[in-house]
C-alpha cells in the first residue's frame, strides 16, 4: 500500500502544469458527455410518456382528427385585425395626417399615373409622377397587354442576338 501511494505521488510530481490542465480538461469533457447522454435519454423517455396516453392514444392529436379544409375555413373566417393598438398608438393614429386604414385603401384603389416620360442617354427611362390622378387597376391591366417593343426594335434586337451568337461560336 505504501508503495502504491509513493508511485501516485511520484507520478503527480512528474506532471507539468500543462499536463495537469489537459488532464482536468479531459475529465470535465467526459463528465459533460456523460451528462448530455443522460439528458438526451431522459428527454426521449418523457416524449414517449407524453405521446402515449393510458388508452394508448396520442394526447396531442390523432392524424385522423385533423381536417385541413376545416382549418382553412376557420382561418378565413377569423377577423383580419392584426394587432390591438396601445393608448400611445391610438393617440398617434388620431394625430396622424393620414391613417393606416387610409393608406391601405389608397393602395387598393389604384396605381400611379405618370405625367410624362423621358429617355436619358437612350438607356434610362425617367417618368414624372402625376399625383393628382390615379389610374384604376383594371385600366392598367388593359394597357399592360400591349407589347413591350415595337416590331422594328424586336427585329434589331434579334439581329444583335444573332451577331452575338456568331461571335461567341
Amino acid at each position: 500500500m505504501k508503495q502504491l501511494l509513493k508511485d501516485i505521488i511520484g507520478f503527480t510530481k512528474s506532471l507539468t502544469g500543462i499536463d495537469i490542465l489537459l488532464y482536468f480538461a479531459v475529465l470535465i469533457l467526459i463528465i459533460l458527455i456523460i451528462s448530455l447522454i443522460y439528458i438526451i435519454k431522459n428527454s426521449d423517455e418523457e416524449i414517449e410518456e407524453i405521446e402515449e396516453h393510458s388508452d394508448g392514444e396520442s394526447t396531442i392529436f390523432n392524424k385522423e382528427d385533423v381536417d385541413i379544409k376545416e382549418i382553412i375555413t376557420n382561418i378565413e373566417n377569423v377577423d383580419s385585425k392584426v394587432a390591438e393598438f396601445t393608448d400611445y398608438e391610438s393617440e398617434q393614429e388620431e394625430k396622424a395626417i393620414i391613417s393606416y386604414e387610409e393608406l391601405l385603401a389608397k393602395n387598393k384603389a389604384g396605381e400611379l399615373n405618370y405625367a410624362e416620360e423621358k429617355v436619358v442617354n437612350n438607356e434610362v427611362t425617367v417618368k414624372k409622377v402625376n399625383l393628382d390622378t390615379i389610374i384604376n387597376k383594371e385600366r392598367q391591366e388593359a394597357t399592360s397587354k400591349s407589347s413591350l417593343f415595337n416590331y422594328e426594335k424586336e427585329e434589331a434586337f434579334l439581329q444583335a442576338l444573332k451577331s452575338l451568337n456568331e461571335l461567341l461560336n
